[in-house]
């Protein structure tokens, strides 16, 4: 089959020196060749441009990546393994004809905030009623597989949930004199599974003066390229760069290091639509992670204290993909009383990996006990994180090993520590 000679050229920068496997999660816990950046770009060179093999029977290969490009940190060519790895999928959802159903899980979930409000609200009925416990106890779960054992990891819908309420919540705080405007990407999971974690970044940068909006956004879109579907992630990504243009914002600041790689590379999604590319970089030269805008205007330093030792576990799309990481750990390290003691392979994926889970439980929790045993022997009482889906994963790793380490953002540390100190 013909590719792009673009892409062509991604498959072809491999020179199979094989510096990634000392970097690859997947491949550190199993061993297996084909489970790493060499392997996998192997098989799929096989499959494209050899022609040896059908990209159907490289389906695990092409799934079980968790997409971190830790592979990329030492590679002498600079060979962007997740970028191939989504190119495949997509190619293979293409030869599926698989675009009809994900398309309508993304635009009528995903892409509605109505169906998404109306989804948690269920969720939360099913927890007021007992049903969610009932499932759980009654061994149901069990029978979904992999699924399953992923909605045991899902938090408990708190009330009050939902952007309006956001919202609202913005405007009650909102400093008097502020000094600068931002406008707030809760994303899905602060917004809708963890209000808690979306209150307390709004609150803590209305500590630092700021005034915060909370604009309609939908999701992001990342979901969707790691499922083959650049297509339902433009529809996304166009829906909320129309939004902005509304907006009169120094900064769109997100508390989520998943959503926030992924805005800032909305103008890859449209590299054959000028118009919406140039729209798509002037959205995205706005976006910041929320532990970047908070370095870059300075912290307040007007904060309790938090007796704790503390170490830090870098989200894969907050240090590779946006190369932030001294951020959270210059935070970190001013809050009085907090000790800062640094993780061996603070940046390796936990395995969370958005929904990795859902298709490759076994294999995610095997990384995660990788992680946990490097938590576990910083000594420390707290384990601090800066993505949803890693403070959900590592979690789950501390309850399932019994070590009563929390797991907190970085952000609901400062909330904690802020809210000691009333405002003036």
């Amino acid at each position: 089959m013909t590719i792009s000679p673009e892409k062509k050229d991604l498959l072809l920068r491999c020179n199979k020196c094989g510096f990634c496997l000392a970097h690859c999660p997947v491949y550190k816990v199993t061993g297996i060749e084909w489970a790493s950046a060499r392997g996998r770009i192997a098989l799929i060179r096989g499959a494209l441009l050899d022609e040896q093999l059908e990209l159907s029977e490289i389906r695990d290969s092409l799934s079980n990546c968790l997409t971190c490009n830790a592979c990329v940190d030492d590679c002498p060519a600079g060979v962007q393994t997740a970028e191939i790895i989504f190119n495949t999928r997509e190619e293979l959802k293409k030869r599926s004809g698989g675009f009809a159903l994900s398309g309508l899980v993304f635009s009528q979930l995903l892409g509605s905030q109505a169906n998404l409000g109306r989804a948690t609200r269920a969720l939360r009925a099913a927890e007021i009623t007992g049903l969610r416990s009932a499932a759980e106890k009654s061994g149901l779960l069990k029978l979904a597989g992999d699924p399953g054992k992923v909605f045991k990891m899902v938090p408990r819908v708190g009330p009050g949930s939902g952007l309006k309420n956001l919202a609202r919540l913005a405007e009650a705080g909102q400093p008097a004199k502020p000094a600068s405007r931002v406008a707030y990407f809760a994303g899905c999971f602060a917004a809708y599974l963890d209000f808690e974690e979306a209150a307390a970044t709004v609150r803590t940068l209305q500590r630092q003066n700021v005034q915060v909006s909370v604009p309609q956004f939908g999701c992001c879109g990342i979901p969707a390229p790691a499922y083959g579907d650049r297509r339902s992630a433009r529809a996304m990504a166009r829906r909320n760069i129309i939004l902005a243009r509304s907006l009169k914002a120094d900064a769109i600041v997100t508390s989520c290091a998943s959503c926030g790689s992924f805005l800032k590379e909305y103008a890859g999604l449209f590299k054959e639509d000028a118009e919406t590319a140039e729209a798509a970089r002037e959205f995205s030269a706005k976006v910041k992670d929320l532990n970047e805008f908070l370095v870059e205007i300075g912290l307040s330093t007007e904060m309790g204290t938090l007796k704790e030792k503390v170490t830090y576990h870098d989200p894969c799309h907050q240090s590779r993909y946006q190369k932030i990481r001294q951020q959270p750990r210059k935070i970190l390290k001013n809050i009085p009383g907090l000790e800062f003691v640094e993780m061996n392979e603070s940046d390796m994926c936990c395995g969370a990996a958005g929904s990795y889970g859902f298709k490759n439980f076994d294999l995610s929790m095997k990384v995660l006990d990788r992680k946990m045993e490097n938590v576990q022997k910083t000594g420390a009482t707290l384990v601090a994180s800066s993505c949803p889906a890693c403070i959900m994963q590592l979690r789950a790793g501390s309850k399932r090993r019994s070590t009563g380490i929390r797991t907190l953002s970085v952000v609901k540390l400062l909330d904690e520590v802020y809210r000691q100190k009333p405002r003036k």
